[in-house]
């Protein structure tokens, strides 16, 4: 009897010796069953009608961003994510972020690190985190994790986001240009998609001014990096914090002369715990799929 015939893409060599039970392809193929992949990456429209035996795509991550969900329904394509899964660990980033970016971390490491700690301080002295207003841009799982790490460091928290809800505590602001007036700090954990496609704009670095910080963790394609980087080189904002990029990898040339930016490699999610839960959804995910069961975490459509 033939196995199920998988196609992982992109290919994850940590993680294809696990689907014994299947066949594993690469693209380019047209005999897939079903396709797991990572979110930010997904599949295109054109891979899946390559594959007319395609009925199923497991995400790894809670992000969807590439994949047509409306492409996926009119074919009936099930589509599974991992939801609930590293919210905790991409709001742990998201904090240490904060404080990397508004204590300069980096800036002070650079300094150290070339020889010039010239006592008393090393770097311009900056404003102490408590007190300070954080504006959160995204109150699902990540945000609402990220607002509970802040007020114990005594941040004031509001958000923004496409509707109130009635479960959050913290203060709900509809405009995000107001949002970003208000706060002296602004994390992005809004979901990666078109509608939310650089709503950081130029004209939100600019209402969050020359002493604002901005902390990124969502997705790249939420900011308006080139507008982000020419704020930041004219000293229109204070400073960035950032996980995620428009392009990934980001060249490294592309921040070379960037001034008080943190930067790390995508590694909200990349905790052992949450690699370990999320290779059990998925793998769940494909058992159900092909034993014709309803899926674990089933994304509505």
């Amino acid at each position: 009897m033939s196995k199920p015939v998988v196609l992982v893409h992109p290919p994850l060599p940590i993680f294809e010796p696990q689907l014994k039970d299947y066949e594993v392809v690469h693209w380019p193929t047209d005999r897939a069953d079903a396709v797991v992949t990572i979110g930010s990456v997904g599949v295109t429209n054109e891979m899946i009608e390559r594959n007319p035996r395609l009925r199923a795509i497991v995400c790894f991550g809670v992000g969807v961003d590439g994949v047509d969900l409306a492409f996926c329904k009119a074919r009936s394509v099930a589509v599974s994510h991992g939801r609930d899964i590293n919210h905790e660990d991409v709001a742990d980033v998201a904090m240490g972020l904060i404080i990397a970016t508004a204590r300069s971390f980096s800036q002070g490491e650079r300094v150290l690190r070339a020889g010039e700690w010239k006592p008393p301080l090393a770097v311009p002295p900056q404003r102490r985190l408590r007190g300070r207003k954080l504006g959160i841009v995204g109150m699902g799982a990540i945000g609402q994790a990220i607002a509970a790490r802040a007020e114990p460091f005594g941040l004031e928290v509001r958000w923004t986001g496409p509707r109130r809800k009635p479960d959050v505590k913290q203060p709900y602001e509809s405009d995000l240009i107001a949002l970003a007036r208000w706060a002296d700090i602004l994390a992005i954990a809004a979901r990666g998609e078109k509608s939310t496609e650089r709503i950081i704009d130029a004209r939100v670095i600019d209402a969050l001014g020359d002493d604002g910080l901005l902390v990124n963790i969502s997705r790249g394609s939420v900011v308006d990096e080139n507008a982000l980087i020419t704020a930041l080189k004219a000293g229109k904002l204070g400073g960035a914090g950032l996980d995620v990029f428009a392009t990934e990898p980001t060249p490294p040339e592309r921040w070379r002369d960037v001034p008080n930016v943190t930067l790390t490699p995508h590694l909200g999610g990349g905790t052992r715990e949450a690699l370990i839960m999320g290779t059990t959804n998925v793998l769940e995910n494909l058992r159900r799929h092909f034993a014709g069961e309803e899926l674990l975490t089933p994304l509505e459509m």
